[in-house]
């Protein structure tokens, strides 16, 4: 069964999952998020924008690390999960709008701009928010291909469901406008915005049933129920997606993540 394409993150900071979703996708990332943003700048007193930041996480950490003559920035669509505090302030906001917020000495975004469909202009605006000297990082994932995902299963019916969902999921969040491949293209359009001192790194390993990959898709699954009835599958299929994703029998290779900075160059 075919479905039309549209355009919109294909999850919602408003379901029931959100909250799921949000902590797998920090208990996954946040540690390599926070060590490589500590090898690219001294948070101390710096002016941070955290885009597109979800549960918060991330913001929360950086709120922390500024000290009190800093400051962070966490925007989102839905702003609802951001936490508030004295030094850190959630602003409903769209980035491809290019609406102006400021200058910053950090700007970060995860798991944001493969999504969009209109990434470059949501690049190019943070790119420039970012203070002269200061630094732009975004993260993205590398999914795994299409029938590799199942690195062993408790049988080959769990591996065949598994490997059938993974490739549902993805066709269903690529007409909602999403690019797989981008993680391996950001590097070329930070060059091409004239940033400086480009540099990529990836991290990745193996997501064990129960864990935080798998509570992301677990948490993914509860939300694109509907498309993935519409595609096919069946309610007792999807459950029984949902119980291998929680039993420690199954593991996956789970996606790569690419890290992608660069510097705004002095005026």
């Amino acid at each position: 069964m075919s479905m039309e394409t549209t355009h919109g993150y294909a999850y919602d900071n408003d379901s029931e999952q959100a909250e799921a979703h949000h902590r797998a996708l920090a208990d996954l990332l946040d540690r390599q998020t926070q060590w490589r943003l500590d090898e690219l700048i001294d948070l101390t007193g710096r002016r941070c924008l955290e885009v597109g930041a979800g549960g918060g996480s991330v913001a929360q950490w950086l709120a922390d690390r500024v000290g009190p003559h800093g400051s962070v920035l966490a925007t989102d669509l839905k702003p609802e999960h951001i936490p508030r505090s004295h030094l850190l302030t959630p602003l409903r906001h769209d980035i491809t709008s290019g609406e102006p917020l400021g200058r910053f000495d950090l700007v970060h975004a995860r798991l944001l701009l493969g999504h969009l469909p209109a990434r470059e202009a949501a690049l190019r605006h943070m790119a420039d928010a970012v203070e002269p000297g200061g630094v732009l990082m975004t993260e993205d994932f590398l999914p795994t291909p299409d029938d590799e995902i199942v690195a062993w299963a408790p049988d080959p019916g769990t591996a065949e469901l598994v490997d059938r969902y993974n490739r549902l999921q993805m066709g269903i969040l690529e007409r909602h406008g999403a690019d797989r491949t981008w993680s391996r293209r950001a590097a070329a359009a930070y060059r091409d915005l004239g940033l400086a001192d480009i540099e990529v790194t990836a991290h990745g390993a193996t997501w064990r049933g129960g864990g935080p990959g798998c509570r992301l898709l677990l948490a993914g699954l509860g939300q694109l129920r509907a498309p993935l009835e519409a595609l096919g599958m069946t309610a007792a299929e999807l459950d029984q997606i949902a119980a291998a994703l929680r039993d420690p029998r199954l593991v996956l290779n789970g996606y790569l993540v690419y890290l992608t900075s660069g510097q705004k160059p002095l005026d």
